[in-house]
């Protein structure tokens, strides 16, 4: 199993130094400033933690300035547009069609059916408390009668 999948960012401000390090660079940043022993080795989540706590007593390499800060590096998540959700069946909208109409609430599938007239999306309330309303077979016999049962807890009698 490869633990190198996890980075922190070690930076020194005032030179402008920084440098992406993985759990074999941090393991090697630890052992230097005697947090780590070197025939030990530690979880990475704990690795990263140490790591962070320590980063202000590590000096740059560059100017050997103590006070280093360590944070996880900058990703390219802000490049991508958030994902929204449909609302009628609350699968994420495509974002091809998000880009074509940036409006949109809807899926391409969802948006057919409104179209159509088949799209249900109304919603039935509870007039005492304003929970969601539940269709679910009466309690009579002879032919099957539907009724709207309270979802709330405790459920309103109607």
């Amino acid at each position: 199993m490869n633990h190198d999948t996890r980075y922190l960012e070690l930076r020194y401000g005032a030179c402008s130094w920084s440098e992406v390090c993985g759990i074999t660079q941090m393991a090697g940043w630890l052992r230097k400033a005697g947090k780590l022993r070197a025939d030990k080795q530690i979880e990475p989540d704990l690795m990263i933690e140490v790591l962070s706590a320590t980063a202000g007593q590590l000096t740059c390499p560059q100017c050997e300035r103590l006070g280093l800060t360590a944070a996880a590096p900058p990703d390219d998540a802000d490049d991508w547009p958030e994902a929204r959700a449909c609302e009628a069946c609350s699968r994420p909208i495509d974002p091809q069609r998000l880009e074509a109409v940036a409006d949109a609430t809807l899926c391409a599938a969802c948006q057919r059916k409104d179209e159509l007239g088949q799209l249900e999306t109304e919603t039935e309330y509870c007039p005492k408390c304003g929970s969601v309303m539940q269709l679910q077979p009466g309690k009579s016999r002879g032919i099957t009668r539907y009724v709207y049962v309270c979802t709330g807890n405790p459920p309103c009698r109607l």
